[in-house]
């Protein structure tokens, strides 16, 4: 009888440190869709063709040649051009990097010479939604919390989607879903 008390004891501590562990890194955070202006950022960084579980990856090593040129950005980005329900996995689009920081403009040219894409972000009205990034799970939970709901939005809305992008702005620790429509 002991035994079991203390195996009871155990799970039940188990299942408390994981219920709030699950809720610090997001898992029940309500996501709220809105819309808004939002954009008009400049951004640094190479096409990606591939499964969006992998674009992670390729855009840590797109900062690290930026910052071993001197370029140093709090936030990075993503523009997500397909839908991966709809397209093959090995052919997704997306173009990855960093947000260019306005004491880098006078390095533009400098930067697409060495193969970088330099372009902007529009300020445009948007379908946009915040989650915030409490650990590096965040970037995983983000798009299986907050696709849904705005893909809810935009479809209830009538609106086609024209990209979805995200801004990783860690110095706010948030991670902003943009979808842009027409």
């Amino acid at each position: 009888m002991k035994i079991l008390k203390t195996l009871l004891i155990i799970l039940s501590v188990i299942i408390v440190l994981f219920t709030l562990f699950s809720w610090y890194i997001g898992l029940f955070t309500n996501v709220e869709v809105e819309e808004k202006i939002e954009g008009g950022y400049t951004v640094v960084g190479k096409d990606f063709v591939g499964p969006y579980a992998k674009a992670g990856k390729f855009m840590t090593e797109v900062d690290a040649e930026l910052t071993e040129l001197g370029i140093k950005s709090t936030k990075g980005f993503g523009i997500y051009y397909d839908n991966p329900r709809t397209v093959a996995p090995d052919k997704c689009r997306s173009y990855v990097g960093n947000v260019l920081e306005e004491k880098d403009y006078e390095r533009i040219n400098e930067l697409q010479a060495k193969g970088f894409k330099v372009d902007t972000i529009p300020a445009t009205t948007s379908v946009v939604a915040y989650f915030p990034i409490k650990t590096n799970m965040s970037y995983m939970i983000g798009p299986i919390k907050v696709y849904p709901k705005l893909s809810k939005y935009i479809s209830d809305k009538g609106y086609k989607m024209t990209s979805s992008i995200e801004i990783y702005d860690v110095p706010n620790k948030n991670i902003i879903y943009i979808m842009q429509y027409k």
